[in-house]
C-alpha cells in the first residue's frame, strides 16, 4: 500500500530526533522552528504529539528539561514547538538563545477518561460510543470539560443527553 510506512520508517519515528534552533517570540508566545526533516521523521501531518527535552546551549545551565507537547503545523510540512514560561525558566533560556531539543513521537493518548455515566449512556445507543471515540482529542476533551463543569446532577444529566444525542446524530449521518 502506497501510504503505509515501512518497518524502518516506523522505527525512525520512534527514534529520538535532535536539533538546535533559536528561540524567538511570535506574538506573546515563544517558539522554535522544527526542521522539516525532524517533522518528517516524526510522521509529518498536522499536530504531532511528542516528548523529549530542551536545554540551552550557552552555559549549559538548566540541563535537559522534560517536555510533553504537540508540534504545531506552520505550513509546507514544517512545524513550530512552543515553549511556555515554566519550561524556559527551568531550562535557563530566553528569547534569542540557541536551544537544543531532543524529540520522539509520543503515542500515548492524553485525553481525559470518559466518565462512567457518560460511557453507559453512549453504550445504550448504537454507534454513539464509536462516534465519540472517533472525535478528535480536542473535541472529546472539550465535551468532557463541559460535562465536568455541571454543578448540579440535573444539569449533568441534560448535558449527557445532549452529548449522546449529538453522537447518535453524527453516527446516523455517517451511515446514510
Amino acid at each position: 500500500m502506497a501510504g503505509r510506512a515501512t518497518p524502518e520508517q516506523q522505527a525512525e519515528r520512534h527514534a529520538e530526533q535532535n536539533f538546535t534552533a533559536r528561540l524567538y517570540r511570535l506574538g506573546i508566545n515563544f517558539c522554535v522552528d522544527v526542521p522539516t526533516e525532524v517533522s518528517a521523521a516524526l510522521g509529518g501531518g498536522k499536530y504531532i504529539a511528542a516528548r523529549g527535552t530542551v536545554s540551552g546551549t550557552g552555559d549549559g545551565s538548566g540541563g535537559g528539561q522534560p517536555l510533553l507537547t504537540r508540534l504545531v503545523p506552520r505550513g509546507g510540512g514544517e512545524h513550530r514547538l512552543f515553549l511556555n514560561g515554566a519550561i524556559r525558566r527551568a531550562a535557563g533560556i530566553a528569547e534569542g538563545d540557541q536551544v537544543t531539543i531532543t524529540l520522539s513521537l509520543d503515542g500515548e493518548r492524553r485525553d481525559p477518561p470518559c466518565p462512567d455515566d457518560l460511557a453507559a449512556a453512549l453504550a445504550e445507543i448504537e454507534g454513539a460510543g464509536e462516534t465519540f471515540e472517533a472525535l478528535s482529542t480536542a473535541m472529546r476533551t472539550e465535551m468532557l470539560t463541559w460535562l465536568a463543569a455541571a454543578k448540579r446532577d440535573a444539569t449533568r444529566a441534560v448535558r449527557i443527553e445532549r452529548i449522546v444525542t449529538e453522537m447518535h446524530d453524527r453516527s446516523w449521518r455517517s451511515r446514510n
